[in-house]
């Protein structure tokens, strides 16, 4: 879009010069430079050795020979029989040369749709142009339009969407070409209704510009979406019958293999419901394949892996409760084999094997819920089996050509990688190691591994998991500082099964820990959706809880722990100190969403419905409302080009703290998109946290005294 300047837009100045005076006003603090923190320079050193843990137990380049598995440990190429045994020097594989690809068009950037769009076969090229969408043919550079925006339907742009579909919905493509390349599909995308929202830009320019976006917000009317098809052959576009349903989401385009037709998602404005739709790209004719309803929110983006007939698909199904695998078929909608019934999630789908009838895919079977492991299971229903032992969390996985052995990496959050090489058989037990992980590493840098440990949620009843990460030299009869890295928004994962080493700020003298709060993802529908409707609510008293089973440990200095996040993490963070001052310090909040009636359709109404029909919902976590509440550190850190999560959000936190007059600190960023990148943000948040956990040796009293945590 043009940029305009900030005085041909009624307003704007007046925006600007409001912004001025709050940043202008806003109570702030000198922060020190990162280097010069006391213990930055153990920090710098503790990232290098943090890197190298867990590197000695990973393996690249697995390739099966008859002989058995090659791989590439460091620099050298090894040998293991299909048997087993020790690993012997290997020659570095030959490969053959890659058969052509299909042509691969520029990246979109985020939150935006590729403007070009190739035929398979590369001969064609389609191109989104001043709203409308033109072919080309590629060896004579012969450019013909295909459509155009008109009078009649203003507001309409074909072959793009907008912002939210992008950042949401992953919709990076606005056009698509069937296999064979006769068939180009595309949106036909309103954007008429939907309000624009003006960002000011060039801050540190000598005038500001102003930046107008297409951003649907909570309750707003949505764009409305629609997809026309060119028929190349014949130059007939047809209009695909998406429904009649405005308020809807029309997704995941994509044409079917072979000439079954053009398949998409569609999920109403509650998105509780989705649905798998086939199109005949002739006719425009629709027919639902797959219908997904859930009495919260639907998963969006659905598990699908088409068999290689191009009729039959594996379809991730969450309808009791945890995502379980199905048999369907694209021409018959009545067909579904229940492939698994567990009462776990399945994770992803990574082989089908026609020919042996199996599908190897990983879930969440392990009694620690965030290590994968690997299943089999036919494509009947029938002998499903666990194929890996569960003390540790299985990815990296090769399975041989005939399915009789696979390589996977085994790990936890607190122990390093080992790679190991098993017999499909359903012993899980290793035929050999492959590489493993130095576990001395620890002892060697006086460091103490990462600890995985449970504690309750708020609720009382459900077990959360979370990892705490050790200073250097750590000593249990000391008491340390404690911050919690904090996201926690849904469908986010802190603790995977992955080893995380931690972060090396550990060096500064403070414990950190991440813990997933109710909410996150990986536990089934009853977990993820208990934040339904309550954003900000049993989440941030997760954290709470979490924080209080910590402050039992002996070492933990429970009178100073600090919170800080960024995005979702940044509003965690924030609500953090303002419900439960008693427990909180100190906390750094990073772009936060202070009020959920400022951020995009489809990700807050997925949680939150709108705010005419929950409007209890958004009060109880409206930050601003709550200003007067204060009575802990807080730093706010904003991008003042942020144009996910507007920089509206911090300064109407920072007016209503204002007009309470209740002190906090505001550092701003004024080039800065949603991902703040200056040394300056890590510099303000660490030093803003030491300052006021007693790490230096500066008191910053609490201004007021703590009162009870509010409910």
């Amino acid at each position: 879009m043009t940029a305009r300047r900030a005085a041909s837009k009624p307003g704007v100045c007046a925006v600007v010069t409001a912004m001025f005076t709050l940043l202008a006003t806003a109570f702030a603090a000198a922060f020190d430079r990162f280097d010069d923190l006391p213990g930055a320079e153990r920090v710098r050193q503790l990232q290098g050795t943090l890197r190298a843990i867990g590197q000695d137990g990973r393996v690249g380049d697995v390739q099966w020979t008859p002989e058995g598995v090659v791989f590439r440990r460091g620099a050298s190429w090894l040998l293991i029989g299909m048997q087993g045994g020790e690993a012997k020097p290997a020659e570095e594989p030959t490969h053959d040369k890659p058969a052509s690809a299909a042509p691969v068009d520029p990246p979109a950037g985020r939150a935006k749709q590729r403007t070009r769009a190739t035929s398979p076969d590369g001969a064609w090229r389609a191109e989104h142009v001043d709203g409308g969408v033109r072919l080309i043919e590629v060896a004579s550079g012969k450019s013909t339009p295909v459509i155009a925006p008109t009078p009649d339907l203003p507001g309409v742009a074909y072959g793009t969407a907008d912002w939210v579909y992008g950042e949401e919905l992953d919709q990076d493509d606005a056009m698509w070409w069937s296999p064979d390349g006769r068939f180009l599909a595309f949106y036909a995308f309103d954007g008429s209704r939907t309000p624009t929202y003006e960002l000011p830009t060039g801050w540190d320019k000598l005038r500001t510009s102003a930046a107008p976006r297409s951003y649907p917000k909570a309750g707003d009317p949505n764009p409305v979406a629609g997809i026309l098809v060119l028929d190349r052959k014949t130059g007939h576009i047809a209009t695909i019958d998406v429904g009649d349903d405005a308020e809807q989401y029309i997704y995941g385009v994509r044409f079917a293999p072979g000439e079954r037709g053009l398949l998409f998602n569609r999920t109403n404005r509650h998105q509780d419901r989705l649905q798998l739709v086939l199109a005949d790209p002739l006719s425009g004719r629709t027919q639902v394949i797959v219908e997904e309803t859930q009495p919260t929110f639907q998963e969006n983006r659905p598990l699908m892996r088409m068999l290689a007939d191009g009729d039959r698909f594996i379809w991730g199904s969450e309808h009791a409760g945890f995502r379980n695998l199905e048999l369907r078929r694209l021409s018959d909608p009545t067909f579904c084999i229940r492939l698994t019934a567990h009462a776990f999630p399945v994770d992803e789908v990574l082989r089908v094997d026609d020919a042996d009838g199996a599908v190897w895919y990983t879930a969440f079977s392990a009694d620690v819920p965030m290590l994968a492991q690997l299943h089999r299971v036919k494509l009947d229903g029938s002998g499903g089996v666990r194929l890996t032992p569960p003390e540790r969390g299985w990815s990296k996985i090769s399975v041989s050509p005939d399915g009789s052995r696979f390589v996977a990496r085994g790990e936890t959050p607190a122990e390093p990688p080992v790679t190991q090489l098993f017999a499909a058989d359903g012993t899980a037990k290793p035929l050999a190691t492959l590489a493993e992980s130095d576990l001395g590493v620890f002892e060697k840098n006086t460091l103490k591994a990462p600890e995985l440990f449970t504690c309750a949620a708020a609720d009382g009843t459900t077990t959360l998991w979370g990892t705490l990460f050790f200073p250097p030299d750590f000593d249990a009869s000391r008491s340390y500082p404690l911050v919690i890295d904090t996201y926690g928004g849904p469908h986010s994962q802190a603790i995977t099964g992955r080893f995380d080493p931690g972060p090396a700020e550990v060096a500064f003298g403070v414990l950190i820990a991440k813990v997933d709060n109710r909410g996150t993802k990986g536990r089934g529908k009853a977990f993820e959706s208990a934040t339904y409707l309550k954003l900000g609510g049993p989440d941030v008293d997760d954290q709470a809880a979490a924080v209080r089973a910590l402050g039992d440990r002996s070492y933990v200095d429970k009178a100073n722990v600090g919170i800080y996040g960024h995005s979702y993490g940044g509003t965690m963070a924030a609500s953090c100190a303002l419900r439960y001052p008693d427990l909180f310090r100190a906390a750094v909040a990073g772009a936060p969403v202070t009020d959920w009636k400022n951020y995009d359709t489809i990700y807050t109404e997925r949680w939150m419905r709108t705010p005419q029909e929950n409007p209890e919902g958004y009060k109880a976590a409206c930050l601003p409302c709550r200003a007067s509440d204060l009575r802990t550190g807080l730093l706010l850190l904003h991008g003042m080009v942020d144009d996910n999560v507007h920089p509206a959000n911090t300064m109407q936190m920072a007016k209503a703290l204002q007009d309470a007059d209740i002190p906090f600190e505001m550092l701003i960023f004024p080039t800065s998109d949603h991902g703040i990148h200056a040394p300056m943000y890590r510099s303000a948040k660490w030093s803003f946290l030491l300052r006021r956990l007693g790490v230096l040796d500066v008191a910053v009293p609490r201004t007021v005294a703590p009162e009870a945590a509010k409910p």
